[in-house]
């Protein structure tokens, strides 16, 4: 907001009306931010760091500044539930409305609570709020356990049959070229076999005379 917005229209033409206001200015920005963190600091959604401190100052949860505030935010919370019967579908609304992402089951027999979550879906602050809650909400009479669970995935190769691994080894050596060509042939039956060989040998005669 600024003041010269607010400025009287018969201060228009004065000088040193305006160089007034502007030099107010800085102070009322000030003020104005300290009264409005004043508002937001009643409310627990809407507090800054340091209106949280002073919840948990009232309510004796330790100042832990190194801590995310939206985790700080939801213990005050937690802390600060209005007296409601517990029921199971009220616990949970309030497991809901905290954003803690676990399971609730519960046997009615042998009065034994399990509450379970994913261990990549669940922080360490929303662990530690659902141990709060499950101390203080639940009968006494009930026992509880947490499960986290975590899913794995491994990939092993499984053959069925033969497996054929082959390696071919490549050399570049020089190398003399040679052709031969074969015949293979296949007789079913008999067989003969005739074998000619010719022979040219020179004659020799006798004269006489």
């Amino acid at each position: 907001m600024k003041l010269i917005d607010y400025m009287p229209d018969y201060y228009n033409d004065i000088y040193d009306m305006k160089e007034i206001l502007k030099a107010e200015q800085p102070a009322f920005d000030k003020l104005e931010d300290r009264t409005y963190r004043i508002l937001i600091n009643q409310f627990v959604m809407l507090a800054d760091s340091d209106g949280l401190a002073m919840m948990e100052f009232q309510l004796g949860i330790e100042t832990d500044l190194s801590r995310d505030i939206e985790d700080r935010r939801y213990d005050i919370l937690m802390h600060t539930l209005p007296p409601h019967p517990i029921t199971i579908k009220y616990f949970r609304k309030v497991l809901k409305d905290l954003h803690i992402p676990a399971e609730i089951q519960v046997n009615a027999i042998t009065d034994f609570l399990i509450a379970s979550a994913k261990w990549d879906e669940i922080t360490a602050d929303q662990l530690n709020r659902l141990k709060y809650l499950l101390n203080v909400y639940i009968p006494a009479n009930l026992a509880f356990e947490i499960h986290t669970t975590a899913e794995s995935e491994s990939k092993f190769p499984l053959f069925i049959g033969t497996a054929t691994d082959y390696k071919v080894v490549t050399s570049n050596q020089p190398q003399t070229k040679w052709h031969m060509t074969s015949q293979l042939k296949l007789f079913m039956g008999t067989y003969t076999q005739i074998k000619v060989s010719t022979s040219n040998h020179a004659k020799e005669e006798k004269l006489n005379v």
